[in-house]
């Protein structure tokens, strides 16, 4: 009797556990879909060894899914980081979806040919570090390839970066 009992409370005692690990936000999400992230580019260029151009700012936008479902799909996202022109690459950013969560991931490319009508390309990865909310777990890697299509009038720069094999686990 005392080993039914006793059983009967581990039954229980892992019921109530997955129960609470369900209301924690323990049940992880996927994302598998391609993106492109249209930006636009603020900060300064410097000149640096003579001529050669390196910039340090920001590169701003939203997130566009082929599967509109996704939950980063329109999410504002904000990336500082830095340009050495014709070389490479890299800084952090911040994705901020409808319901206030964050993902937060890492990127470094290297100077690519760039497609017709592009000035420059960036061909790297980006890498999934964590977020806030439904985010906190996240990791997983995206290949990505940036393009500058225009520089504007007040300096700013536009472009987009593709983002292709997209493994998000959170």
């Amino acid at each position: 009797m005392k080993t039914f009992i006793s059983n009967r409370l581990r039954i229980a005692a892992l019921g109530l556990g997955l129960a609470a690990a369900a209301a924690n936000g323990a049940t992880a999400g996927e994302i598998t879909s391609n993106a492109t992230f249209p930006w636009l580019a603020t900060g300064t260029v410097y000149t640096v060894t003579g001529n050669h151009p390196y910039f340090v700012g920001a590169f701003s936008g939203i997130y566009l899914f082929e599967d509109e479902a996704s939950p980063l799909h329109h999410a504002a996202i904000q990336c500082p980081g830095f340009n050495d022109i014709g070389v490479s690459a890299a800084g952090y950013c911040n994705a901020t979806d409808a319901a206030g969560d964050q993902l937060f991931l890492t990127w470094s490319c290297e100077a690519a040919a760039p497609p017709a009508g592009g000035l420059a390309a960036c061909d790297g990865t980006a890498k999934f570090v964590g977020g806030t909310g439904k985010f906190a777990a996240a990791s997983g890697s995206a290949h990505m390839f940036g393009v500058t299509v225009a520089v504007n009038p007040d300096g700013t720069t536009a472009g987009y970066t593709d983002l292709t094999g997209f493994d998000l686990t959170y």
